[in-house]
């Protein structure tokens, strides 16, 4: 296993992305879905990019890359046309131990970026190492298909269960016993049928208490 796998938490931290064609457009709708304050600097930039400058949901530097633009930042990506560039963005953020990303160039990166699968809080990542990211691609509209809205319900309900049993005290063993039980009904299916009734007793009779599903926005 080459890369480390990891989820960042970039709530309002300052990320930088250098160009601002369609590949730079796809990093910075990442990264304001991940709540991060973006900043692009180039000297031009995708209309979806200006809309989203003229919102303030970005900052805008329209000139070439300099080494002092990473200064404070917590994450790089280099997404320009100019192969010189990004080595530079890569040999600077190096120096300052920043993450750095230059985009379909592997040999300069220090981390890369997977295949994602979203769905609510769910948040599948999928990578073949930079070895082939058509087979990423693939995978991941495999699994999209089997992945639907239902999950995003059955994450609300073991949530709500967790939160629930925790403060009772009831020790580790317990606690798992109660997740596998609840796993291994066929929830999902309930979810689907939208049978809530069944589903409520079926959760309340394993976690031995009342479990009302209207207080998740589950309509009976």
């Amino acid at each position: 296993m080459r890369y480390f796998p990891i989820f960042l938490d970039l709530r309002q931290k300052m990320c930088v992305v250098i160009g601002g064609g369609r590949v730079a457009e796809r990093k910075v709708l990442n990264l304001l879905k991940a709540g991060a304050l973006v900043t692009v600097i180039s000297p031009q930039m995708t209309t979806p990019l200006r809309r989203l400058e003229g919102k303030e949901k970005i900052k805008h530097r329209p000139r070439r890359f300099r080494s002092r633009d990473l200064e404070s930042a917590h994450l790089v990506f280099a997404a320009t046309d100019n192969r010189q560039t990004n080595e530079r963005i890569f040999r600077v953020a190096s120096s300052l131990r920043i993450p750095v990303n230059v985009v379909d160039d592997p040999l300069y990166c220090s981390f890369i970026v997977p295949s994602i699968i979203s769905q609510g809080d769910i948040l599948l990542a999928i990578s073949t190492g930079g070895q082939s990211p058509a087979l990423a691609k693939a995978l991941r509209e495999k699994l999209q298909k089997e992945i639907g809205p239902e999950y995003t319900s059955l994450l609300k309900i073991l949530a709500a269960v967790r939160k629930k049993i925790l403060p009772l005290g009831w020790g580790s063993n317990k606690i798992q016993k109660i997740f596998r039980l609840l796993l291994r009904e066929d929830l999902l299916l309930m979810i689907r049928q939208r049978k809530f009734y069944a589903l409520e007793a079926r959760v309340g009779k394993i976690i031995g208490s009342r479990f009302p599903l209207k207080d998740l926005g589950l309509k009976l």
